[in-house]
Order: structure tokens, then C-alpha cells, then sequence
């Protein structure tokens, strides 16, 4: 009599998590807590004396602060700043 042939079985594991599931939630997450945060600056900004809000002004007219430099072909007014002093006293010299 001949041994039966035993059947061959194939144990197919199921991973436990599945793909990438999406993270979108988190990029729409992000923009708004940066549009909240703007929010409160801009709340904040409102609310501080003239000068805080001028010296920001000044920033955002002018973010590198170039237009305060000798020899610039950008306007600004330059006030308080060593560029301005340099300037002063050359004309007073030139005047001499």
C-alpha cells in the first residue's frame, strides 16, 4: 500500500497595520496653527505704542536694512543710524 501524499498547507500571514494611511491632516494642521499664530502677532502688534509698531513698519518697508547704507540707490530716511552721522559730517566737511 502506498503512503498518502499529505496535503501541503500555506499559512498566509496578515500584517498587522496596513499601508500609509494618510497625513494630510496634518499639513492642514500646520497652516493653521501658522495662520493662528499670524492671528495673535498681528493682535499683539495692534496693540503696542507707536513706536514698536513704526520700528515693525520699518522692518517690512525695508527687511535687510540696506537703505540706510552710503551709496545705495534705495530711498529712506536713515535716522539715528551710523550711515546718517557719516553723512552729516562729510557735508559739514565739503562745507568748510
Amino acid at each position: 500500500m502506498a503512503a498518502k501524499a499529505q496535503p501541503i498547507i500555506v499559512l498566509k500571514k496578515k500584517g498587522g497595520h496596513g499601508s500609509h494611511h494618510g497625513g494630510a491632516w496634518k499639513v492642514a494642521y500646520a497652516d493653521f496653527v501658522t495662520a493662528m499664530m499670524s492671528l495673535f502677532i498681528v493682535l499683539w502688534l495692534m496693540n503696542q505704542s507707536d513706536a514698536v509698531k513704526k520700528a515693525v513698519a520699518g522692518y517690512f518697508n525695508d527687511p535687510k536694512g540696506t537703505a540706510t547704507l552710503l551709496g545705495t540707490t534705495m530711498s529712506g530716511t536713515g535716522t539715528g543710524t551710523n550711515a546718517t552721522r557719516m553723512r552729516t559730517k562729510t557735508r559739514k566737511s565739503s562745507k568748510s
